[in-house]
């Protein structure tokens, strides 16, 4: 366990520095000093052949290289409503024209299981009664302390003038085959070769004064542990974030997550994920504080044999604090 933390603590250190390392169009190398530090978190550099992008998160740390296939760059539709950047996508995704790999770490959730693992005594400290533990409420909700991931379809860029080519600036819809060989279960790791193969569409528009991110996903998530109950599922995620209106309006700056996951055998229903958020742009600081809170509930047939804990509450609540540049 110790050996399989160290590596990770390395990889999350790599996704970290790779951005320090990446000439910027056979440039010299661009320092820190010389990207503002949105575009140091959320970067995208191009290669000439395939573009590399990151994404630096509490929660969903990345690096990815995108590689097109029918030798035609990312087309801008900045201009295009929703509708029709999902039409667009759409068309294009029938026959793929790029192809995505990505790295991905998850820093809290791999805390959690740090704390559980070396901190036991610390971690005991935040238990809270009735099976609940305000550690597992901030990291709830990700199953894998990492995974890498290949995307095929279409990929369109989000661009406004004068502002910085961020990494997060763009959609995509398509196919994604993901792999992860352990899995998080009340922040203790199991080893477990998982596959998780789905239909997604995402998308994100972040500038300095709004951000708008959604996504829609359909598929099917294999375990290679037998007590692991292998499951469908359905996802939708939607988040806006406007530094021009009042940070309290209720329905302005807010976000909504839901998740169905359906066992594959019986087509019992194994858990349900129902995430609200709220964010309080500063933006005078160009930031914004936001807190998501929700609920899992998970049956008792997700896990069996060895797995199975009989006294766990069967539902955990989700408490995520983080900030947005």
């Amino acid at each position: 366990m110790r050996g399989l933390l160290i590596t990770l603590a390395l990889v999350s250190a790599m996704l970290v520095l790779a951005p320090l390392a990446t000439a910027d169009d056979g440039a010299v190398t661009t320092s820190t000093q010389q990207r503002s530090f949105r575009e140091y978190l959320f970067g995208s550099r191009p290669l000439g052949w395939a573009d590399l992008d990151w994404e630096l998160d509490l929660y969903y740390t990345n690096l990815s290289l995108n590689i097109p296939l029918a030798g035609t760059p990312i087309q801008d539709l900045s201009g295009m409503g929703e509708p029709e950047i999902y039409s667009r996508l759409l068309v294009n995704s029938l026959v793929p024209r790029f192809l995505l790999l990505e790295v991905a770490v998850m820093p809290l959730p791999l805390t959690g299981v740090a704390l559980q693992e070396y901190a036991s005594g610390f971690y005991r400290s935040g238990e809270l009664g009735g099976g609940q533990n305000l550690f597992q409420w901030i990291t709830a909700g990700f199953e894998e302390p990492y995974a890498v991931s290949l995307f095929l379809g279409d990929m369109v860029r989000f661009s406004k003038q004068g502002e910085e080519r961020l990494s997060s600036n763009k959609g995509y819809m398509g196919y994604l085959c993901s792999y992860s060989n352990q899995h998080i279960k009340n922040n203790v790791l199991i080893p477990d070769d998982s596959v998780e193969v789905e239909w997604k569409l995402k998308g994100e528009r972040s500038f300095r004064e709004e951000k708008l991110a959604w996504s829609f996903r359909m598929g099917a998530k294999m375990h290679d542990h037998p007590d692991i109950a292998d499951t469908f599922y359905l996802g939708f995620r939607r988040s806006d974030l406007d530094f021009t209106v009042n940070p309290i309006a209720f329905l302005k700056n807010s976000a909504f997550e839901v998740r169905w996951d359906i066992s594959t055998k019986t087509g019992a229903l194994l858990r349900q994920e129902y995430i609200l958020g709220k964010k309080f742009p500063i933006k005078s600081w160009g930031v914004a504080f936001k807190l998501d809170g929700g609920m899992i509930w998970e049956a008792s047939e997700r896990y069996r044999g060895s797995l199975k804990d009989h006294d766990a509450s069967n539902v955990t609540v989700v408490l995520r604090p983080n900030i947005i540049f």
